[in-house]
């Protein structure tokens, strides 16, 4: 085990041992007191530092149980219980796909077989995703529906096509492809707003706390990991967003003081958003290679319970982009190939 996959599992063990015990100790689960997020959070984590090896054998029926106890966005599970949204729907369907792809399959005790409410995900007029009204100034929040919906269309086509077509749910990329209206053709940003001045208010509260053009950009990057994976591209106005994304690059050495997914988003962007004979891609490369340099030192010299769990599998995933934006052919400090979340997971 690599110094880096000690620290970040000492991290676990010491901060979310419920997490950790879940996917990795027969007998453990129900009764712990984990939530859903906290389940996703730490699997992810295990599939980041190539510690998949450590799920048990019954993991996935311990989280089929937890899911049990939650209703999935647009009624899409089995279970019965406090309905956990679309941002943890998109995740807990991320967590399956993982898995899957492990070898292990829990996808049919989960998924309801029909009934689904594909009306409460995408509007019927428009064919895009649905969201609430009173964050359509929220880049970042509004986000969370307008690409997590496609993430949620895109995992169940991959995980049961059979159920998807059952439920006749919206092709994926012809739910990206109306969902492009939503992106501003000059910025290459979501504009799920109406009123310009009202934006303007509320960038200025915005600042108190993150930086609007970051969170513009971590926004629209959730509806670019569904275009991405369904292999959309380039993206709307690419050009324009590549840019915004490139000049946030230059910060040293995270988006904020630690990093986590919006540094992955800044640099999933770069990379997939960049034009075609751009001269600046060994440039690119370049700042990528500092990035991995800067996160693994970060992740591989003791995590402290200042950072949450939440924020690490954003930044590990960080580092796996920034190696495919460098060219390397495995993660530094980790030896593993690149994990490329967007493709694999659908969500982050």
């Amino acid at each position: 085990m690599s110094s880096l996959q000690h620290s970040v599992n000492t991290y676990l063990a010491e901060h979310a041992p419920h997490a950790l015990a879940f996917w990795t100790e027969e007998g453990s689960g129900g009764d712990a007191g984990i939530d859903v997020l906290s389940a996703c959070d730490a699997l992810y984590t295990l599939k980041l530092i190539g510690c998949m090896d450590l799920v048990s054998p019954g993991a996935h029926g311990r989280f089929a149980d937890l899911l049990s106890r939650t209703t999935l966005a647009g009624n899409l599970g089995n279970g019965q219980g406090p309905e956990i949204g679309v941002h943890q729907t998109a995740y807990a369907l991320g967590v399956l796909n993982l898995l899957k792809a492990h070898g292990i399959s829990s996808h049919r005790e989960i998924l309801r077989k029909s009934g689904w409410r594909v009306q409460d995900l995408v509007d019927r007029k428009t064919g895009r995703p649905r969201w609430p009204w009173y964050f359509a100034h929220h880049s970042w929040r509004v986000g969370h529906w307008i690409g997590g919906i496609p993430s949620i269309v895109l995992s169940l086509w991959r995980l049961s096509p059979d159920l998807a077509q059952k439920n006749r749910l919206p092709r994926p990329r012809a739910l990206l492809a109306r969902s492009d209206a939503l992106i501003d053709n000059e910025t290459g940003l979501l504009r799920a707003y109406r009123a310009p001045a009202l934006q303007q208010i509320f960038r200025l509260l915005y600042k108190l706390r993150h930086d609007p053009d970051a969170g513009a950009i971590g926004g629209v990057a959730h509806l670019h990991w569904g275009n991405y994976a369904a292999g959309r591209l380039p993206y709307k106005a690419a050009h324009a967003l590549f840019e915004r994304a490139w000049r946030l690059l230059q910060r040293r050495p995270f988006m904020e003081a630690q990093p986590y997914c919006l540094d992955f988003d800044i640099v999933q962007i770069a990379r997939t958003a960049m034009p075609e004979g751009d001269t600046r891609r060994a440039e690119l490369r370049s700042r990528a290679t500092a990035y991995t340099t800067d996160l693994a030192e970060f992740y591989g010299n003791g995590l402290g319970g200042s950072y949450s769990l939440h924020k690490l599998p954003g930044g590990l995933a960080a580092l796996h982009e920034s190696a495919m934006a460098a060219n390397f052919s495995h993660v530094p400090g980790l030896s593993i190939v690149p994990v490329d979340v967007a493709r694999e997971a659908h969500w982050i």
